[in-house]
C-alpha cells in the first residue's frame, strides 16, 4: 500500500511537469560557443562563452524552474575544472582521476555530487 501511494505521488509530480522541461537539454545562447555540454542523472550542464569559457549553466531535468546561469570564477585551460559561485554556493564541474563530477557545495558542506554521464 505504501509503495502504491509513493507511485501515485511520483506520477502526479511528473504529470504536472511540462514535457518540454523533461525532454529538452540545455543550450548556450546563440552568440556563444559551447565548451561543455553534458549531463548527470539529475541535471543538464553547459559551459558557455566567447573566446574562453565564461558561464556555468545547469538545469534540473524534471523541474526547469531549477536552473542557474553564473559567471565562472575559475577554470582550467585544459578543460578539467570549471567553478562558479553564487553567494555561499559553489558549483564545480571537474575531471578527476576517479571520474567526472558535478559538485555543489555550501561553504565546506557538500550538498550534491553526481557523476557526469557524458564525457567532454
Amino acid at each position: 500500500m505504501k509503495y502504491l501511494g509513493q507511485t501515485i505521488v511520483a506520477v502526479t509530480l511528473l504529470s504536472l511537469t511540462p514535457l518540454t522541461a523533461l525532454a529538452r537539454p540545455l543550450a548556450c545562447r546563440s552568440y556563444e560557443r559551447t565548451f561543455v555540454a553534458t549531463q548527470t542523472r539529475s541535471y543538464w550542464v553547459n559551459i558557455c562563452g566567447g573566446d574562453r569559457p565564461a558561464y556555468y549553466m545547469a538545469r534540473h531535468k524534471q523541474d526547469a524552474r531549477l536552473s542557474i546561469r553564473l559567471p565562472l570564477r575559475d577554470w582550467s585551460p585544459q578543460g578539467d575544472y570549471f567553478e562558479a559561485v553564487n553567494g555561499e554556493y559553489t558549483y564545480l564541474l571537474t575531471k578527476t582521476p576517479r571520474g567526472m563530477f558535478l559538485t555543489v557545495n555550501r561553504g565546506t558542506y557538500e550538498l550534491l555530487r553526481e557523476p557526469v554521464l557524458q564525457p567532454w
